[in-house]
């Protein structure tokens, strides 16, 4: 980590990418990698930790809409906490980045994978299940013009 490094900002993503596993409910799957992040803290990191547990419950209890005045105090109290940290242990910025989920989207495995190429003027049609246009089949663009008899 650079010597200089915006800790409110570092200790925000923290805190946003904890809270958004909270919320998911995979606080109890990554609790023990962000008590050993902790552990510099000696005795305090068990109430540092504390701490997010009890803001684990709470959102787990409610709090969970982000546009909540509840959660907003709770995710502002967060970040005080892990930038007090941070700034006593400013070294730790990169444990805490490699400790937390990645954001990355991946690819989804699941379904056919679509590729349409070379397709002007025509349409691509795609139905997760089945696609069954009844006995009138399917039209693309304008009806057909109706002949003069």
């Amino acid at each position: 980590m650079d010597a200089e490094f915006d800790v409110m900002a570092v200790a925000s993503q923290g805190v946003t990418a904890l809270v958004t596993e909270m919320v998911r409910g995979g606080w109890d799957a990554i609790r023990g990698a962000f008590a050993r992040f902790l552990h510099r803290d000696g005795q305090a990191a068990d109430r540092q930790l504390a701490l997010f547990d009890e803001a684990a419950q709470t959102l787990a209890r409610g709090a969970d809409n982000p546009d909540s005045e509840e959660r907003r105090r709770l995710e502002s109290r967060l970040v005080l906490q892990l930038a007090a940290y941070l700034d006593r242990f400013p070294d730790m910025a990169d444990e805490l980045r490699a400790l937390l989920p990645d954001d990355t989207p991946e690819p989804s495995t699941q379904g056919p994978l679509l590729s349409a190429q070379h397709n002007t003027h025509s349409q691509v049609v795609q139905a997760l299940g089945n696609l069954d246009a009844g006995s009138g089949g399917i039209n693309y663009g304008t009806p057909p013009r109706p002949t003069e008899a």
